[in-house]
């Protein structure tokens, strides 16, 4: 059985490649055509086009592993089949399960490597990505135009700003809240402004209230200011990484965001439902594998490119429900759990189904 497991894994090796490579530079030359669009018109050094689509790479990889899978697993299946191989096995008593056994378990080492990926090396490759961007665009603001924006730091202290004006880096109408150890609010500042000079921002017109262990204002201990400095910038740092698009942001960060604007009252469920995601995604490698397998060897007897077109198909149809489900979550119409793995519950109830059936 080891030997068999071998031959299949070799089989599924070149497939699985050609078919994420293929995928990975269809979603970096997607990424080149905006990046066109913006620099029309600029000389912009190749090196540094080439450096921000490397940036890239990983977040069009966390996209691509599923693809490789079924694409793998699918064309697989269909030359085993296709070259009896497959009714050579179940002569000799191996059961259909079994033959897709060591296909079953690379997609779920590829889901693993997929979440990986997402986790721990897209954030940093976004980072430098965007840095290597604002080289190109030669386009560095310190704020962005924004209204009413809520975010935290690392400190824990949550913000809130009424607008970011991006032509004079001022922002207006600010509060803050300040939190000890154990999550207490402590203190509320509040202030008419904060402007830059130099490296420091000032909040100015402002005043800071304390309160009690109940949550009651200490009236006595109330202080204004004209002017105050504050340590903002690694608060801002952590606001424009919250300002990424949730596929640039870890599963934790999410999860972080979440519970801040929960915490403010805003709604979370457009946040909740990209936190599913972050594992519905992934899935994906093990639920193509599951299906693919069955119907690859269903209808091998069609062609030698059987495989690859069921993968299409695939892809198509799952991409389908996937972005329904998103659109759905993201509305608030369905609640997150269901809108980001119903996908996954589908394609592979049925791929189960098929695999156990499959004689």
């Amino acid at each position: 059985m080891r030997r068999l497991d071998r031959y299949i894994l070799r089989q599924f090796v070149l497939p699985f490649i050609v078919g994420a490579l293929i995928f990975v530079i269809i979603l970096l030359g997607d990424e080149a055509r905006k990046l066109s669009a913006i620099i029309v018109g600029a000389r912009v050094s190749p090196k540094l086009i080439a450096l921000y689509l490397l940036y890239r790479a990983p977040q069009a990889l966390v996209w691509s592993l599923p693809v490789g899978t079924l694409v793998g697993v699918a064309m697989t299946m269909t030359n085993l089949s296709r070259r009896l191989e497959a009714v050579a096995m179940r002569t000799a008593g191996v059961s259909f399960a079994r033959i897709s056994l060591p296909l079953i378990l690379l997609g779920t080492l590829a889901s693993g490597a997929s979440f990986a990926v997402n986790e721990w090396l897209v954030p940093a490759s976004n980072e430098a990505s965007r840095q290597v961007f604002a080289t190109i665009t030669h386009s560095q603001p310190v704020v962005r135009q924004e209204y009413n924006q809520f975010f935290r730091d690392d400190q824990g202290r949550i913000f809130y700003i009424r607008q970011m004006n991006a032509d004079t880096n001022e922002l207006s109408e600010i509060a803050i809240w300040q939190r000890d150890a154990t999550g207490r609010l402590t203190s509320i500042t509040v202030a008419r402004r904060a402007t830059l000079h130099g490296a420091v921002w000032t909040l100015e017109q402002g005043y800071t209230v304390y309160l009690d262990a109940q949550g009651n204002i200490k009236e006595d201990e109330r202080t204004e200011f004209a002017r105050q400095p504050i340590k903002l910038h690694r608060a801002l740092q952590h606001y424009y990484a919250e300002k990424r698009t949730p596929y640039e942001m870890t599963a934790d960060e999410l999860a972080h965001l979440a519970a801040t604007l929960a915490q403010t009252g805003q709604p979370t469920h457009a946040l909740r439902t990209h936190w599913h995601f972050k594992y519905a995604i992934p899935v994906a490698c093990l639920v193509f594998a599951l299906i693919a397998a069955p119907l690859a060897d269903r209808y091998a007897h069609l062609g030698s490119f059987t495989g690859l077109t069921m993968a299409i198909v695939l892809v198509f149809l799952y991409n389908g429900v996937r972005s329904w489900g998103l659109a759905l979550g993201l509305a608030g119409t369905v609640p997150p759990m269901p809108a980001a793995w119903a996908q996954n519950i589908i394609f592979g109830a049925i791929g189960l189904y098929l695999l156990l059936t499959r004689r």
